[in-house]
């Protein structure tokens, strides 16, 4: 590399920002990131083996805890979110993708679950319970979603140390 005086200067590699390592802030966010979709997976989990009980007794609750699952993946989301600014919406996103993908592989077992009293019951009252397609699943609306709420959440904080009163020659 060459300087402005003209005098050759050899290459740090260390202080290149390619090979810097990963700042605390970055880790502690993955970190979190890894134990939200930890969490939003048990509750999916959860609330998919409920949601059975709750159809196959016709309580008609189901909708409403499919809807706490996704309630609680949201709040999930604004953790990561007022932790990482912008990283943070792309951890929520890759957290509800991380989740809804484990929640749709363990759909089949959500029911077995639910069904542990009188499997022969669940299945006559319910029918064979397969895994949906991805789509069919909801899948694809939840991570929709969740990353435009956490880009709201984001532009809605950097928004709040904005001045309206305040003229741009302040």
């Amino acid at each position: 590399m060459i300087g402005l005086s003209g005098q050759t200067a050899t290459r740090n590699l260390a202080s290149d920002s390619y090979n810097l390592p990963v700042s605390k802030d970055k880790r502690s966010l993955l970190a979190l990131t890894i134990v939200c979709t930890f969490a939003a997976i048990i509750f999916g989990f959860g609330a998919n083996v409920f949601a059975f009980k709750a159809a196959f007794k016709g309580t008609g609750t189901e909708q409403l805890i499919v809807l706490t699952n996704l309630v609680v993946i949201v709040a999930l989301a604004g953790i990561l979110v007022f932790r990482g600014g912008w990283w943070g919406v792309v951890a929520a996103i890759f957290m509800v993708t991380g989740a809804t993908f484990v929640e749709w592989a363990l759909f089949p077992l959500a029911f077995d679950w639910a069904a542990l009293a009188n499997p022969a019951a669940y299945q006559e009252k319910l029918g064979n319970i397969g895994r949906p397609s991805y789509f069919r699943f909801g899948a694809i609306f939840d991570i929709m979603l969740v990353g435009g709420v956490a880009a709201l959440a984001q532009g809605l904080r950097m928004m709040a140390h904005v001045d309206p009163t305040r003229t741009p020659d302040e």
